[in-house]
């Protein structure tokens, strides 16, 4: 009797053990395309004839995979790349939401050794944690990459190697953008680990909550590579200070390096952001030049365009305008009548002037008063008649609306 309990309860473990395995089995759902591109999709491209779903683990073990998403992908159990190129094309976004880290994680590589590629193009977005090289143990062989191009975006956590080991590498090009908002990078020098992110074009935005520089500045292994067209962001609220501090020993350890025939840009701080970008030079400047033109550098602040106060007050006449020139005009004008009219009346006040001459000569002397209003009528007429004109004149009117 005894026996037959114990036997039957060996046989209920094997059925469960039988059917844990058989539940573990279809829950991977394997890609059986190849390098000529297929949709998502096509049902017939999986080997369970249907379009992952659930907790399914998608995989790739084909040598070459190019495949088109054109719709929004939910996966809740991750993604394994086997294989060594997997080309991801589209306009559509594969998202992975999982709490659990590695369910929403993609493996590249899968396996502890190996090389396998990533290429995200066109519009297509990813949303979720990268694993480059993350299973590596105990040997450098484990070595994954990820390339960005055209507009296609990632976001989420990267990481990179384990244990010291394992190489990954992030190639950023065309407009393509990657916002990185954790960083876990477990690569050693002295383990033959490496962890790159090469932004030779498009822009890489690190938020993390937790301080990146300490991440990049813990080992010679982990470095930022800076090409022309590149842009890094790196969100941070620290004081200008120590903002050009953590920046200048991130730039004197090289763990932030041009790319190869470009030189760096002095770097731009922002209240809230640090930005620098690279540049094509023949001849680059020295690094001393450049730590020296950072220490020199200011937070650059967010410039305003100030608005004109009381616009509608202001005079429209300009300095030059008739109507601020006459009352000068005139008076001179008055001044000089006053001046011409004064010397006849003298000449006029003389007396005994008896003779044919001196008749004809206060003749003409008495009609200097006559000429110096005549004079000032003028002038006056002729400083208004333009302003008239212009004012009244169909014709001005038409001449300076065509202008």
């Amino acid at each position: 009797m005894k026996n037959r309990i114990q036997l039957n309860t060996l046989l209920t473990l094997a059925v469960l053990f039988g059917a844990a395995i058989s539940s573990s089995a279809q829950s991977i759902n394997l890609w059986r395309g190849n390098e000529i591109k297929a949709e998502w999709s096509d049902p017939y491209k999986w080997k369970l004839k249907h379009v992952p779903t659930g907790e399914e683990s998608v995989h790739f073990r084909t040598p070459n995979a190019v495949i088109a998403v054109n719709s929004t992908i939910e996966l809740d159990n991750g993604m394994m790349l086997y294989g060594q190129d997997l080309f991801l094309q589209g306009n559509g976004n594969i998202n992975m939401w999982s709490p659990i880290e590695h369910k929403r994680t993609v493996n590249i590589p899968a396996s502890s050794s190996g090389h396998a590629n990533l290429t995200i193009s066109d519009n297509l977005s990813l949303n979720g944690r990268l694993a480059l090289a993350a299973k590596s143990f105990g040997t450098s062989a484990s070595k994954g990459s990820v390339t960005l191009k055209d507009r296609s975006t990632v976001t989420g956590t990267l990481s990179i190697g384990n244990n010291g080991s394992g190489s990954g590498k992030i190639f950023i090009r065309d407009q393509s953008t990657y916002r990185i908002q954790k960083l876990d990078l477990n690569t050693l020098a002295d383990k033959g680990g490496a962890a790159e992110l090469h932004i030779l074009g498009g822009t890489v935005h690190i938020e993390t909550k937790a301080n990146p520089f300490d991440t990049f500045l813990a080992d010679s292994s982990r470095k930022i590579i800076i090409g022309d067209y590149g842009k890094l962001k790196i969100n941070s609220t620290w004081v200008i200070q120590l903002k050009k501090d953590v920046i200048l020993r991130m730039i004197t350890e090289k763990r932030i390096v041009a790319a190869q025939g470009c030189e760096l840009m002095t770097p731009v701080f922002q209240r809230d952001m640090i930005l620098i970008k690279a540049k094509t030079s023949v001849n680059p400047r020295s690094i001393d030049m450049l730590l020296s033109d950072i220490k020199k550098s200011t937070e650059t602040k967010i410039q305003t365009t100030p608005v004109p106060v009381a616009l509608a007050s202001t005079p429209t006449s300009t300095p030059n305008s008739p109507e601020e020139i006459k009352p000068s005009r005139l008076e001179a004008l008055l001044k000089e009548m006053k001046t011409s009219s004064s010397s006849p009346e003298v000449a006029m006040a003389q007396p005994n002037a008896k003779s044919d001459s001196s008749k004809k000569e206060a003749s003409q002397n008495s009609s200097a008063p006559l000429t110096g209003y005549i004079v000032f009528f003028s002038a006056v007429f002729f400083f208004l008649r333009p302003t008239k004109l212009e004012e009244n004149s169909p014709a001005s009117t038409e001449n300076t609306t065509d202008y």
